[in-house]
């Protein structure tokens, strides 16, 4: 009898050790913590009124380019967004997405009055309600390939963070 209530006993306590040794404790997770950027996370800003196209009468050169989004912001592309490029700080383009198949670019006719001003790039994300810019970003060159040298412009407006 003794040795009845012993197993017994020794049962019990290797249950209760068995069970404080699982690994099912849900408080605690084997996945890495990523942390999202700064420049990921939801802004303030508003959809930019002021980024009116200028009147192509008023210019003698048209340089024409297809921009995509080169970095992790695709990720966060909708029918909402803008695209604007600046030369001295004045909007000399400004388009919405577009779409072919699965793929999203923006096409830019940039104007200006004389060639090798410093086209500056500008993107309103909708969904993170934040404007990401690429000052000095290209040259105003109107003979420049519209998809570039090779493929099509992707310009990460990222780097700067």
């Amino acid at each position: 009898m003794k040795k009845n209530i012993f197993y017994m006993l020794l049962l019990t306590a290797l249950t209760l050790v068995v069970g404080s040794c699982s690994d099912d404790d849900e408080s605690e997770s084997t996945e890495p913590i990523v942390e999202t950027p700064a420049y990921l996370k939801p802004g303030t800003d508003v959809r930019p009124i002021n980024w009116i196209a200028p009147d192509a009468s008023l210019f003698e050169l048209r340089m024409t380019l297809q921009v995509e989004l080169g970095d992790t912001l695709a990720a966060f592309q909708s029918e909402q967004d803008l695209m604007c490029a600046t030369i001295d700080g004045e909007v000399r383009a400004v388009t919405i997405p577009h779409k072919t198949g699965k793929t999203i670019y923006y096409p830019l006719f940039i104007l200006d009055n004389r060639t090798g001003g410093t086209v500056s790039l500008h993107y309103y994300c909708d969904r993170l309600h934040r404007i990401y810019s690429i000052t000095n970003w290209s040259n105003f060159t109107p003979s420049a390939a519209p998809t570039g040298k090779s493929g099509i412009y992707r310009p990460c407006f990222t780097n700067e963070y």
